[in-house]
């Protein structure tokens, strides 16, 4: 007897649609263009987007904008003194240029030398400690932490360069970015645009200067150029509308250091493949899905989707479900899942998804700042999956970006490291995650991990103060937020199960509405407090600070004099951000409570 074949589901037939084919077709074509922001290779590449979206009938816009960005040029780095040595090296974008002649000091090395490959470049950002008993006063420091957060305490100790020396082994000089300010500037950032030198050298070339370093003092002239300011950047943006106005925001960057295949070449293919497998499957979407290929990632400090999250403010406040981020899909022998970037209503959500779809443990962590994470502020939830090289694999590297390969930022990271095979596996997650917030009714946000979060980080600021500026207050809220959160899932997952597979009618669809549009409003209310210090209408810096960001200072002031000065201003500032605190703790619960009194237990019928 024959078997009855299982029609398959609407996630199944989104999956079996993507095309390898088509993914290595838009790799080929990236992988000629060196989309440098601003330039002519990145226009081309947008207007490829374009051209290919609208030919399947997808409507696209290309906006225009002016955008404050460094194109690293030129640099030079050579020991000075009996034995000259000349040591290959890069300039960093918006590192500031040498005096004509170039920059001449005494190299000190800052730092430490330990290598964890478990943990992300921008992990590295140096402590405070590194400069005890150090005089970095007008000399070149020489490091393993020239990110942003590096390059600034070097600045603040008095040094008037920063070397970083990579701290895995490859044979490859990293591009890297090391301004702070997250976007175009303003009037009130620009003084935190860097204002000293930065390089980038080998970790080998770093350890042969530290060589030298023992033997005596070792002396080093610089030249470093970077060519800063406006220019004109395309931002490519593409809608798939849904019966509703909610949409789900996907991005990925569209500039690149070199041809950038896997960084982001990999990622912009992905969105366009996306884009067309959902405009087929159109009429079965409830919510819609925007797709935005962001220029100024790497030149200009995230400038692109910083420039939307500004521009499209409104729109996103009031109708974006989160934001999708979509960056180094679909390298070669990538095998493990680190799911960074996932804030707390979105966490079960993805460790389901990512295990169902991949059959791999998913290792879901919060976000840190970096990869276009524009829209904190905003308070959208944030999501991300991403595929990496297993930690012994011999290509890992402490990197940045492309599954952790060692060629990222380099002109290494060519065609041959991308496997269109595996982006087409990533690609069919991504489809399952964007179809898992824009197809249900009842949207999967569950704020029992975002209330955890601020209770656990509360009760550890509340240790770490020593009784200099109690929080137990606010602890006793965030478990009371916590309780709250957890009758509000037993509601949510009530009406998901009772509404499964069939349109809600009546009662039914007036409840979902009510909670759907109460889900949105809490990850308003809480996530700018918990991720940001600088709320909803501008951006934190590209420092990398613990979550709950305002309170972090508790810390500090423990080991300050009450009497002084400084301990005066700093409580007076942990004040104001306590008081921030509380008010989003109280109007979550408060909504919460409203939301349970309108929504009600879902009704069967």
């Amino acid at each position: 007897m024959a078997v009855a074949r299982t029609a398959p589901s609407f996630e199944e037939k989104l999956r079996s649609a993507v095309s390898a084919r088509r993914l290595q077709v838009h790799l080929k074509k990236f992988s000629t263009l060196h989309r440098e922001t601003g330039g002519p290779d990145e226009r081309a590449a947008v207007d490829y987007i374009a051209e290919t979206l609208r030919a399947d009938g997808i409507d696209v816009q290309v906006h225009e904008f002016s955008g404050f960005v460094s194109l690293p040029r030129e640099a030079s780095l050579n020991v000075v003194g009996l034995e000259p040595t000349s040591i290959p090296c890069r300039p960093r974008s918006f590192g500031a240029n040498t005096p004509p002649g170039g920059l001449e000091g005494e190299l000190v090395f800052v730092g430490s030398l330990e290598e964890d490959r478990s943990k992300m470049i921008f992990a590295r950002t140096g402590e405070e400690s590194d400069y005890e008993g150090k005089d970095v006063r007008g000399k070149i420091v020489l490091g393993t932490a020239g990110g942003p957060d590096g390059v600034k305490r070097a600045h603040d100790h008095g040094a008037i360069a920063y070397i970083h020396m990579w701290p895995s082994g490859e044979d490859a000089i990293h591009e890297m970015i090391v301004t702070s300010i997250w976007g175009t500037p303003t009037p009130e950032s620009i003084s935190r645009l860097p204002k000293i030198p930065a390089l980038s050298i080998k970790k080998s070339d770093g350890e042969r200067l530290r060589r030298l370093m023992a033997l005596g003092q070792v002396r080093v002239r610089i030249d470093a150029e970077a060519e800063t300011g406006w220019r004109t950047l395309p931002l490519a943006v593409a809608d798939i509308p849904g019966q509703d106005p909610e949409f789900l925001l996907v991005g990925a960057h569209i500039d690149s250091w070199y041809e950038g295949v896997t960084d982001n070449a990999t990622g912009d293919a992905c969105l366009i493949e996306m884009a067309r497998v959902l405009k087929k499957q159109q009429k079965k979407l409830r919510r819609g899905v925007r797709f935005a290929w962001w220029p100024g990632h790497s030149h200009g400090r995230y400038a692109g989707s910083t420039w939307y999250a500004d521009a499209a403010f409104d729109e996103l406040r009031r109708r974006a479900l989160g934001y999708l981020n979509i960056d180094s899909p679909g390298v070669r022998e990538t095998a493990i899942f680190d799911c960074r970037y996932n804030m707390g209503e979105v966490e079960e959500l993805m460790k389901r998804t990512v295990s169902e779809v991949t059959g791999r443990s998913p290792n879901i962590r919060r976000p840190f700042k970096a990869g276009d994470q524009s829209f904190w502020g905003i308070g959208l939830p944030s999501f991300g999956a991403f595929r990496m090289l297993p930690l012994d694999h011999k290509d890992r590297a402490t990197v940045g970006g492309s599954g952790a390969g060692w060629w990222w930022h380099t002109p290494a990271d060519s065609l041959d490291k991308a496997d269109a095979g595996i982006l087409a596996q990533d690609t069919a997650l991504y489809l399952t995650i964007t179809a898992r917030v824009v197809t249900p009714a009842v949207l999967p946000f569950n704020f029992v991990p975002a209330a955890r979060d601020f209770t656990s980080l509360l009760s550890e600021l509340e240790r770490a103060a020593r009784g200099s500026f109690p929080l137990s207050d606010l602890v006793v809220r965030a478990d009371e937020l916590g309780t709250l959160a957890a009758r509000l899932e037993g509601v949510r997952s009530e009406l998901e199960a009772a509404t499964a597979g069939r349109k809600p009618r009546g009662k039914d669809a007036v409840r979902i509405a009510r909670l759907n549009r109460g889900l949105m409003a809490l990850s308003r209310i809480l996530n700018p407090v918990l991720y940001t210090v600088e709320g909803p209408y501008d951006h934190d810096p590209a420092l990398q600070a613990p979550m709950l960001p305002g309170l972090q200072t508790a810390r500090k002031l423990a080991t300050l004099n009450p009497q002084s000065d400084e301990y005066g201003f700093l409580r007076a500032r942990l004040v104001r951000e306590r008081n921030r605190a509380a008010d989003a703790l109280a109007n979550a619960a408060e909504h919460i409570e409203l939301m349970l009194t309108q929504v009600g237990p879902a009704a069967r019928g």
